[in-house]
């Protein structure tokens, strides 16, 4: 027995795909504008000409000693940080989104430069490269990559629902739509590997870039609509409406 086999769940599905939508509006309008924002702050914050004592908004730079490093690569679990010393003994345990093109390449007691705004040590520098950490202000690439995936999955679930809601009883097709919008949200947790494992061997910004991510997704998402549509034109027993 499926979800749509039952006016209760199909209501139910369809308030999740309501919600679902609900949330990606919420992710591209708000979550995004935010970090976007602030990460025009960030670039445009001027540099601090003293050490700052508490978080401010200029940016303060100094030399760091690295230890404790943790590398993995991009298609493994795992976390990778470092720990960075400061000259006055402040450790600051950093964590990393990627391991290039510093982390990899660092060993014990090699010394970095970081940058510190608002109380975050946002990136580090060495040998001419720059990384940043996990705590540097995000774009506004990641909150849209989400909300592209929940607004495909969320609106195909609105759309069967509705579809079934006006039928007395699921259809194939019905059926067919329902699990393409559920397999939509796995074809967007491999384009997110795929983007973080190009990262991993061209350069740490793919895995933000919202087109490169879009491209990957509609491939896969008509994969699956071609997949679907040739399993409807399969043959079926007769008498099941389509």
């Amino acid at each position: 027995m499926g979800i749509l086999d039952k006016t209760i769940t199909t209501i139910f599905a369809l308030l999740g795909g309501v919600a679902m939508v609900g949330v990606a509006t919420d992710l591209g309008t708000v979550v995004a504008t935010d970090n976007v924002r602030e990460l025009h702050a960030y670039e445009a914050a001027p540099r601090c000409s003293a050490a700052p004592s508490t978080p401010a908004e200029c940016r303060w730079t100094e030399e760091f000693t690295v230890s404790d490093i943790h590398v993995v690569r991009s298609y493994q679990t795992g976390d990778r940080n470092a720990v960075l010393t400061s000259a006055s003994g402040a450790r600051w345990n950093t964590g990393f989104p990627n391991s290039g093109p510093i982390l990899d390449q660092l060993d014990e007691g090699d010394r970095v430069t970081g940058t510190i705004w608002r109380g975050r040590l946002t990136e580090i520098t060495a040998n001419g490269d720059r990384q940043e950490t996990g705590r540097a202000p995000a774009g506004g690439s990641g909150p849209d990559i989400l909300a592209l995936v929940l607004t495909s999955s969320g609106l195909l679930v609105i759309v069967v629902c509705a579809w079934r809601l006006q039928r007395r009883r699921a259809t194939p097709a019905m059926e067919a739509t329902l699990g393409l919008s559920i397999g939509l949200l796995f074809v967007g947790l491999f384009s997110a590997v795929v983007l973080f494992v190009l990262a991993d061997f061209l350069a740490p910004s793919v895995a933000d870039n919202f087109w490169l991510f879009a491209a990957i997704f509609c491939a896969g998402a008509a994969w699956m609509t071609f997949m679907e549509r040739r399993s409807l034109k399969a043959p079926r027993t007769p008498g099941i409406p389509i």
